[in-house]
């Protein structure tokens, strides 16, 4: 099953009709990524693992998916590209607080000290790496500091693990940017989303990940 990133809103809108809150279905999909970490690098507790989120739902996920991580490894870094206040959705700045309230994790965004050098310094000793700046919602051109972004972590040695798609690519129509994550393993949720479909240089190893979303949402 393919979706465009509009059919995909529409099924998750259904979802939230049906009672599965969209809060849940963002649980789902962090968790979904984590599992995956956890169960492909084994062993696991050595890895020093770097979650790049965005101000969205996106990065939303990967809040969930950091904060399923903490405490399971000896390294976990999170940046968020963005101030705290422009977190954008209900969801992620639920996440957000969470994780503003634990003690077991240190998140750096755009207003902390040395944020750039902080983010390369990270992103150089990454043993894995997990876009998620950007998901369906990616609208115009790439700015800064997301191209900054997005070319170290290309530069990076560690396995990129892009969260629903590569940030940077068109989920519709697979238009790759000027800036684009290169995934080793992109894990998107619910159904394929079209763009992801014939862009294996991008997005690596594709795999659909279930949120919970029953098939009664589907079109």
């Amino acid at each position: 099953m393919e979706v465009t990133p509009e059919e995909m809103m529409r099924i998750e809108d259904r979802g939230e009709a049906l009672g599965i809150s969209k809060l849940l279905m963002m649980e789902n999909a962090g968790a979904a990524v984590a599992q995956y970490i956890t169960q492909k690098f084994i062993p696991f507790s050595n890895k020093h693992i770097v979650v790049v989120c965005g101000t969205g739902n996106n990065g939303g996920d990967g809040l969930v998916c950091a904060r399923h991580l903490a405490g399971l490894l000896q390294g976990l870094d999170v940046f968020l590209l963005g101030d705290r206040e422009q977190v954008k959705t209900a969801e992620a700045k639920v996440n957000l607080e969470i994780i503003l309230r634990m003690k077991s994790l240190k998140l750096y965004d755009t207003n902390s000290t040395n944020f750039s050098w902080q983010l390369k310094k990270s992103l150089t000793k990454a043993s894995i790496i997990v876009d998620a700046i950007f998901g369906t919602g990616v609208k115009g051109a790439i700015k800064e500091p997301h191209v900054s972004a997005i070319r170290m972590i290309n530069e990076s040695k560690g396995y990129k693990i892009a969260v629903d798609i590569p940030s940077g690519l068109d989920p519709l129509t697979g238009i790759v940017g000027d800036s684009c994550v290169k995934a080793q393993t992109t894990i998107t949720f619910h159904a394929a989303k079209k763009g992801l479909v014939g862009k294996k240089e991008i997005v690596g190893e594709l795999i659909v990940a279930p949120i919970g979303i029953p098939p009664d949402a589907e079109l």
